[in-house]
């Protein structure tokens, strides 16, 4: 009877423990560790969460693209490249590589928003924070399109060859924000 118990208890175990492991990639992204890239079901949760639609290939009625300077406390923050890029589908919204420029490519026209994109990415974005880093009485949250600070960043309607600015800090931290970016010829 020992024996049986024990043996119950350790396939409760490596149940419990697979079951963990296998969740752990379904859980949103909640730190300041900017790095991450969605695996793949993370990925389609962010994007149903977000409003984007799973592609077979990049679209092509809607097809612009944005630079994202990202400044935390600071320091600046590259984008990591294939975010929205899962091993089969593909996302309206993604990066490529590590140039922080947002491809839209998109099989119908429609607006996405700067908000689909963190939400896809997985980090948290709105008014007063970025990841875990949140507008207190000495660090302010900064956004900024073409040079021109916006009010609402989350609900920010993508535009072609924007110059999207975000920093977090003080205001000495806070560097003035780019007004334009040169994308490359193509883009």
């Amino acid at each position: 009877m020992k024996k049986f118990l024990i043996s119950i208890v350790a396939v409760l175990l490596i149940v419990g423990v697979g079951i963990y492991f296998a969740n752990q990639d379904s859980k949103p992204v909640k730190t300041n560790d900017f790095s991450s890239v969605p695996g793949d079901s993370q990925l389609l949760n962010n994007m149903t969460k977000a409003g984007l639609d799973a592609l077979s290939a990049e679209g092509t009625v809607l097809h612009i693209h944005q630079h994202i300077d990202i400044v935390i406390n600071g320091q600046p923050i590259t984008i990591p490249a294939h975010v929205g890029i899962g091993s089969s589908f593909i996302s309206p919204l993604h990066i490529h590589d590590t140039t922080n420029i947002l491809h839209v490519e998109s099989p119908v026209q429609k607006d996405f928003t700067l908000g689909q994109f963190f939400d896809e990415w997985g980090v948290d974005f709105n008014n007063q924070c970025i990841g875990t880093y949140c507008v207190d009485a000495t660090h302010q949250l900064v956004v900024s399109v073409n040079g021109k600070q916006i009010d609402n960043p989350r609900d920010h309607v993508l535009g072609s060859h924007e110059e999207i600015f975000i920093s977090y800090g003080t205001k000495d931290q806070t560097p003035q924000p780019a007004t334009s970016y040169t994308f490359p010829e193509g883009y």
